[in-house]
């Protein structure tokens, strides 16, 4: 097992293009990192599970605590720095969790604000829409439905991206882009993706033991095993659709040879 101290590999270029990782492939990779890793995961999920009742507690007394609800990202980016890392085969612990609360908390706190607001809005729309007894009431249900997926698609696509420690000097604003244009580029891939994450954490809502000890932290593992080698591939594609082919030179035609007189 890593610890912090291990020397880490040299991280691979972002403009190579992996082999993209299917899903089925990315949930078998996970479960072995859930195996030599999980003394680190557990840990980071169960920091997960304290802020999640705190914030469900408080909001059980007074409704105006769901406002705190954006703080849950701290803790998930935790778990993200943590996912991240083991996946680009850097050295990992479980301070790398803690570090999420004094690195990039503006930026954390700002992303868990926007998809929470963005959350609340589409739901409004759908409990509206369902409660009005005309058609255009029924389509902002639906377009409220089908926001809800997109966004459920574009947060198990982000974190991964946000906290990757290869792309961690880039703008947020960045990441969020590149996570946007690989649901859009890859939608049933995603989509299959986060069908199967929601199923999972369904059932593990049930099992509440394994909700809160590690199925939050596997479900980052597996969206980081599907979501980093894809966004790579996705890069280097835009990137040489960019630069364009190499050139060729062109050095005419061989000079003529001199014959004696």
């Amino acid at each position: 097992m890593a610890s912090r101290g291990d020397p880490a590999p040299p991280p691979a270029p972002l403009t190579a293009q992996p082999t993209a990782t299917p899903v089925g492939g990315a949930v078998r990779l996970a479960l072995q990192d859930a195996y030599y890793h999980s003394w680190r995961l557990v840990p980071a999920n169960v920091v997960w599970t304290v802020v999640a009742i705190a914030v469900l507690g408080a909001a059980a007394i007074t409704p105006l605590a769901l406002v705190l609800v954006p703080l849950l990202a701290l803790p998930t980016a935790g778990i993200f720095r943590v996912t991240t890392r083991i996946v680009r085969g850097e050295a990992v612990s479980f301070w790398d969790a803690i570090d999420a609360w004094r690195i990039g908390v503006p930026t954390t706190v700002v992303a868990g604000v926007a998809i929470a607001a963005g959350a609340t809005i589409l739901l409004t729309n759908v409990v509206t829409g369902l409660a009005s007894d005309g058609p255009l009431g029924w389509g902002l249900a639906t377009l409220g439905i089908w926001g809800l997926v997109a966004l459920w698609l574009f947060a198990w696509t982000f974190w991964p991206i946000l906290l990757d420690p290869q792309r961690a000097e880039r703008p947020a604003v960045e990441r969020a882009r590149l996570a946007a244009l690989l649901v859009l580029a890859h939608p049933v891939r995603t989509g299959v993706l986060a069908a199967f994450l929601a199923g999972f954490l369904a059932v593990s809502t049930v099992a509440i033991v394994a909700l809160a000890t590690i199925s939050v932290s596997f479900g980052a593992l597996i969206a980081s095993r599907f979501v980093l080698p894809a966004a790579d591939r996705l890069e280097g594609a835009l990137a040489a659709r960019r630069d364009g082919p190499a050139p060729t030179i062109d050095h005419g035609e061989p000079p003529a040879q001199f014959t004696a007189r």
